[in-house]
């Protein structure tokens, strides 16, 4: 895959706050709905070509042949719970979240759309309804957005799948391995959310982030927390890659 280094002009103004650091209620989605259905609010913006392959969109680099992205993060909380987010902007959930970055979430969904990632709920957050209400208003696993994994890679550490990073205190053991969906948030209002919200990765279901997990217990709240064991201090900044599939698993030392 390849395309000329483009220069997107979009004339709706990007939210200018994020939403406050109190938890509000979480919401269903409507029927369907996903960012891939509405029409995105996107900035103006450029993309840069700095290699072969490589682009760059502000903080984000990317890959057009392997469909990598990589931007930087910061350990924002390395014990405790519970946590309910891999991933927020430094203006989003930081209570709830063990990294922190300072990209658009908005930026991000521009390289997301370029390197043709699919986005959708599809039956993600079936099990927030009731029994009755599935037929009419749940999705199909058919139509879920791709499946990509997640590695942080810290200054002079050792890369590791984000997994590795939350315990899952039901097992008192790190989460089990698997990839996340890219469901892509939601445009409400003609704000697109996981901007207005800040909210990224999500541990705990949440439409408005951009990418939901399907583990058991991704609708407990209470029950994931961070792994002190393997996350380096509080400050340490890293890279976070996005690679499209689930990457292998490997035996743990």
């Amino acid at each position: 895959m390849w395309f000329r280094p483009v220069i997107l002009l979009f004339s709706c103004a990007l939210p200018l706050s994020l939403a406050a650091q109190g938890e509000p209620p979480r919401s269903l989605p409507k029927p369907g709905e996903s960012a891939k259905d509405t029409p995105m609010p996107e900035p103006k913006v450029s993309v840069k070509k700095v290699g072969e392959h490589l682009y760059r969109l502000g903080e984000i680099e990317f890959d057009a042949k392997t469909r990598e992205i990589r931007f930087p993060v910061t350990v924002n909380q390395r014990e405790g719970g519970p946590i309910e987010y891999l991933l927020v902007h430094e203006n989003g959930k930081v209570h709830e979240s063990i990294l922190v970055t300072s990209i658009s979430p908005l930026h991000l969904q521009v390289v997301m759309k370029l390197l043709r990632y699919k986005a959708g709920n599809g039956d993600v957050f079936n099990r927030f309804l009731a029994p009755e209400a599935l037929e009419k208003e749940g999705g199909k696993e058919a139509d879920r957005g791709e499946t990509v994994s997640f590695v942080f890679e810290p200054e002079g550490g050792k890369a590791l799948p984000v997994y590795e990073l939350v315990i899952d205190g039901e097992r008192a053991e790190a989460m089990a391995p698997g990839g996340w969906v890219y469901t892509g948030s939601a445009v409400e209002e003609g704000s697109f959310m996981a901007e207005a919200e800040g909210s990224i990765i999500a541990i705990y279901l949440d439409h408005l982030a951009m990418f939901n997990m399907t583990r058991d217990g991704a609708d407990l709240d209470e029950r994931w927390g961070a792994r002190h064991t393997v996350i380096p201090e509080i400050g340490t900044k890293g890279v976070l890659t996005i690679k499209a599939g689930e990457l292998p698993v490997t035996k743990q030392d």
